[in-house]
């Protein structure tokens, strides 16, 4: 930079006039000022040389800072579409009538995915998408028929008319009733506590006989819990409460309160601490359960734990949910590193895992496991969900690579369709159409990283793409496994909503109570098996033995059950 103060020239003489010295004096005199217009100049490319330098730092500068502003952009919209924006990932239709992730065989126009040819009529005028149909009732459609709910169980309430009612005004004379009656029918929610008291009769001796003497009372009510208050249908109903509703305790017991019952949390939580040591050994069966089997979902989800010896106010702790055609199984651990699937899955376990791409499930690739991992697509392409919301110059780039993934995912679901339900020729097709689609999907992918044009964000999301692709098209050579797992996030949904309602658990057996509880709901909802019948009929088993667990515990692990047996579980009992 150019200082006020500094001087530009050196004051200008006038060189001495005549003689021959004063020739020799105005020699030296301009040789002098040539030197010192040297040194000037010499003096001035330096500093014109450092300027540069300095304005090429500043370009460097000046685009390193507009790639932060751009990278924050994007996590800004990012925040924002989390806080105030939809949470549907979903795009636009893109020419498909329903693109998401699993559409059925009606999502793609034409075969194969492809938009069907454009005839004589759809080239002079361009077709328009139909009107999105509103929501709920239509507009001069037919009502939706009332459903007759048989399986609640009824109560008949008689109205009669008095006999004034029934009088004639003017002569008095009774109306005779005919036999005739008009039926409605409304439903009423009746939830009340009921104190049951056990009255338990005594019986004196009838005869000499030395086996008849003495005095028989009727044996005491079996207790879940010595000394306990409370039945095996209150206890059902806490369980329930709080792991299948998520709400809170204290909840429970303002509800508690409201009915007319002042109960302590305290009592409740102790309660609930030794129904743990009943729970957790059915859990585990179901957790061995889930090992076996050749195709599995996992995930994780954080669960704070409190009060926990290390005398932290806050520890992280983590659910694994693991799920199979059967069992849906949930792992309380205290890390998030790939020990616990490692630990899970024995290196002779041989099958197919879907995971997200987390990398601590990379470690079940090694070449003495069996494991393949198939990355979920969901997870791929809510990448470009997120740079096209945060960038608004690479929206439309990113919505022709979700596009592109919407029609393999409608593609896909056709296929699964025909392969559940055995159509041969359709199959065929609908094999080699997806394969198609891969192989496309492939050759877009290599050709746009071998472009040398993308932005380093639109590399980024590309090159994770080709890094996960082995494991993303596992599913073209087995159409029994889903493109996404989205499984394991459902699974993992009530931990979620748990965690936002009561924070976590507040010591350890609290948190393998939770543990216990979310495999057994999970697995009851997966099998649709009633779970207020199933939690009765176990802690009354339970109760039977003591309050210790049944010695013929197996008789309610579901996998051994007859469809027969199945099917009497799956009706619903009416709460107590």
């Amino acid at each position: 930079m150019l200082s006020l103060n500094e001087q530009i020239a050196a004051p200008w003489e006038p060189p001495p006039i005549g003689g021959s010295g004063g020739d020799r004096w105005a020699a030296h005199y301009y040789r002098a000022l040539h030197a010192r217009a040297l040194q000037r100049e010499q003096h001035w490319k330096a500093k014109a040389l450092g300027y540069e330098k300095s304005i090429a730092q500043l370009w460097v500068l000046l685009g390193s800072l507009v790639q932060q502003v751009e990278a924050l952009k994007g996590q800004l919209g990012w925040l924002q579409k989390q806080l105030f924006g939809r949470k549907s990932e979903a795009g636009p239709a893109h020419g498909l009538a329903d693109a998401r992730p699993g559409a059925s065989s009606s999502s793609v126009p034409g075969e194969g995915g492809e938009a069907p040819e454009a005839g004589p009529e759809s080239a002079a005028a361009p077709a328009q998408a139909p009107a999105p149909r509103a929501r709920g009732q239509q507009r001069g459609g037919p009502g939706p028929k009332r459903q007759r709910r048989w399986q609640l169980p009824e109560q008949v309430v008689e109205h009669r008319l008095n006999e004034a009612e029934r009088s004639c005004p003017l002569c008095g004379k009774v109306r005779p009733e005919l036999g005739l009656t008009e039926q409605s029918e409304q439903i009423e929610w009746e939830v009340r506590l009921v104190r049951h008291r056990h009255v338990r009769h005594r019986y004196g001796p009838s005869c000499e006989c030395a086996v008849g003497r003495g005095i028989v009372t009727a044996p005491t009510p079996a207790k879940l819990i010595a000394k306990g208050l409370f039945g095996v249908s209150f206890w059902v109903q806490v369980l329930l409460k709080k792991f299948a509703w998520s709400q809170p305790l204290h909840r429970t017991v303002g509800e508690l309160r409201a009915h007319g019952l002042k109960v302590s949390p305290g009592t409740l939580s102790g309660g609930l601490r030794q129904l743990k040591d009943l729970l957790v050994p059915l859990a585990g069966q179901f957790v061995l359960r889930s090992r076996e089997g050749s195709h599995w979902h996992m995930d994780e989800t954080r669960w704070p734990m409190f009060g926990l010896p290390e005398q932290k106010s806050r520890q992280p702790w983590w659910f694994w949910v693991v799920v199979t055609p059967e069992v849906t199984a949930f792992l309380l651990e205290p890390t998030r590193s790939g020990q616990v699937p490692q630990q899970f899955f024995a290196p002779e376990t041989q099958g197919i895992l879907s995971v997200d791409r987390y990398a601590g499930y990379a470690a079940l690739q090694g070449a003495e496991r069996g494991l393949r991992l198939a990355y979920c697509w969901s997870h791929q392409r809510r990448d470009f969900v997120n740079l096209g919301q945060g960038h608004a110059r690479w929206a439309k780039w990113a919505g022709q690579w979700m596009e592109r993934i919407d029609r393999l995912f409608a593609s896909n679901g056709q296929r699964r369709q025909a392969y559940f339900q055995p159509q041969a020729p359709a199959l065929a097709a609908l094999q080699s159409e997806g394969r198609r689609q891969v192989r496309e999907l492939k050759q877009t992918l290599d050709q746009e990283l071998a472009s040398a044009q993308l932005a380093p964000e639109q590399q980024k999301v590309l090159q994770s793409m080709r890094r996960h692709w082995p494991g993303l098209i596992v599913f073209v050579d087995h159409p029994a496994v889903p493109m996404d797992n989205n499984a394991a996030e459902r699974a993992n949904r009530p931990v979620a909503v748990a965690r936002k309602n009561f924070y976590g658990s507040g010591a350890l057996w609290s948190g393998e109570l939770a543990c216990a509880s979310f495999t057994i709901l999970a697995t009851l909802g997966q099998q649709g098996i009633c779970p207020r019948r199933y939690l009765q009929a176990y802690l009354e088993a339970c109760a039977r033995q003591g309050g210790r667990v049944p010695q013929n515990w197996e008789e309610f692990l579901p996998w051994k059950w007859s469809a027969e047996q199945r099917a009497a579980w799956t009706t619903a009992e009416p709460p107590p």
